[in-house]
């Protein structure tokens, strides 16, 4: 007990930073759209300085987070840096930016596993239960209001923040600069609504009924299938991780029945969530006809996402200078477009960025963690097991595929693997 007392007041200070880093990955957006309209573009990089701290912190601490990821990444990054500015576009800052997204966010996964224990997770369990609540205010508003009100206004102040849906409704961001940070975000917050609805854990009754009831009346306003089918995800994995014994059976039937009891009275009682179920089919709907089916709308786009960049990789050069030029930022200091000068998904970003040697290592990288992260999860003592699969839930997919490129989605990565590093170490640090 003495050693665990040491340890949390040892890293206070680096576990400050972390909330300092979760707190900004939720309203960043909020800083560059209403608060700091003028200062959008440098908040972009808002979480970066405290990346850094929470590095060299880190280091001068002893956190023993050097491990062979954060070593390979390194190489990989560094190499491709060498060879942006030597071979490649050669603009310095445009390299740095793409390669920040290794050298001073990827490490804090570790870092994370490393410093927080179980009550710390839990904690940002709470806090994001409480979010929730606020945010599907935020996002109620913004879906009934005109994309010309203040609550809507874009980053700098400027257009509206609202992303096409479907029957003249928009997709809306939240805090977040774009839907994907939004989606991310409700994806991670249902990570922990599965976990207190089947675990054992203390948690405020009123806080975990309000959180829940939010979650479900938020999903059909968001008009995205990536949060509707990410927290959809999140259950299996998490009824995966529960279901060991016959009682633990019956705690899932009896979740899935109040899950679908409040979405039924939602659907009965209140307009706009019924409103917002008809406009979310819609979109389903118009989204299958132009791939195929149903199936083709939520699954098969992810397939397609892993599959197709790695056909593509295999005709890649071995090098290719182009570090930071698939992000938005790059490609705005590069050409003065916010399009995509790389590729919209992930894994065609850091293969389009670095080439078959460099990005395919990197891709080599990632599915190796998750596959890792994956096997220790599913290794677990059954009592042991039920937080990290549910991690599992987002954290494989935000590994692998996920969007990096763009700093809501990459927050949300550190976060959610972190936490994920967390749960599976948390045993040893309570020993």
């Amino acid at each position: 007990m003495k050693d665990t007392i040491t340890d949390n007041e040892k890293f206070h200070s680096i576990k400050i930073a972390i909330w300092l880093y979760f707190f900004l990955w939720i309203f960043e957006g909020a800083l560059r759209k209403w608060v700091l309209p003028s200062l959008a573009t440098p908040l972009l990089i808002v979480r970066d300085p405290i990346a850094i701290y929470i590095i060299i912190k880190a280091i001068t601490l002893n956190v023993k987070f050097f491990n062979g990821y954060v070593v390979f990444a390194y190489i990989i990054t560094l190499l491709a840096l060498i060879v942006t500015l030597t071979f490649g576009h050669g603009n310095l800052f445009v390299g740095i930016y793409g390669a920040r997204i290794m050298l001073i966010h990827f490490p804090l996964i570790f870092v994370i596993g490393s410093v927080f224990t179980k009550e710390d997770i839990l904690k940002m369990g709470y806090a994001l239960l409480a979010a929730n609540i606020v945010m599907t205010l935020i996002v109620y508003l913004q879906f009934i209001s005109p994309q010309t009100a203040f609550i809507n206004r874009g980053l700098g102040g400027e257009g509206s923040a609202g992303f096409s849906g479907a029957m003249g409704y928009f997709r809306p961001p939240g805090t977040f600069s774009f839907i994907t940070g939004l989606a991310s975000f409700y994806i991670m917050v249902s990570v922990y609504v599965f976990y207190f609805w089947l675990s054992k854990e203390r948690v405020s009754k009123v806080l975990l009924y309000a959180s829940t009831l939010a979650l479900i009346f938020s999903l059909p306003l968001t008009v995205s299938r990536t949060a509707v089918g990410g927290v959809a995800l999140v259950g299996v994995f998490a009824f995966i991780g529960s279901a060991t014994s016959f009682k633990k059976l019956m705690k899932v039937a009896f979740t899935i029945v109040i899950l679908f009891l409040l979405f039924f009275i939602l659907q009965n009682t209140t307009t706009i969530f019924n409103l917002g179920t008809e406009v979310f089919m819609s979109r389903v709907d118009t989204a299958s006809g132009q791939s195929g089916g149903f199936e083709e709308s939520f699954f098969s786009r992810v397939v397609g996402d892993f599959v197709r960049p790695i056909v593509n990789l295999l005709k890649m050069p071995f090098f290719v200078g182009k570090l930071g030029m698939g992000t938005n930022a790059g490609a705005q200091m590069l050409s003065g477009s916010n399009s995509f000068l790389i590729a919209e998904d992930e894994l065609g970003r850091v293969g389009g960025e670095q080439g078959l040697i460099l990005g395919g290592g990197l891709i080599f990288l990632r599915l190796v963690l998750a596959i890792s992260l994956f096997i220790k999860s599913i290794r677990l003592t059954q009592e042991d097991k039920l937080l990290p699969m549910t991690f599992c839930g987002t954290a494989l997919y935000l590994i692998v595929l996920g969007q990096w490129a763009q700093p809501s989605m990459l927050g949300c990565a550190v976060l959610t693997v972190g936490l994920l590093v967390a749960s599976l170490n948390m045993n040893l640090k309570q020993e």
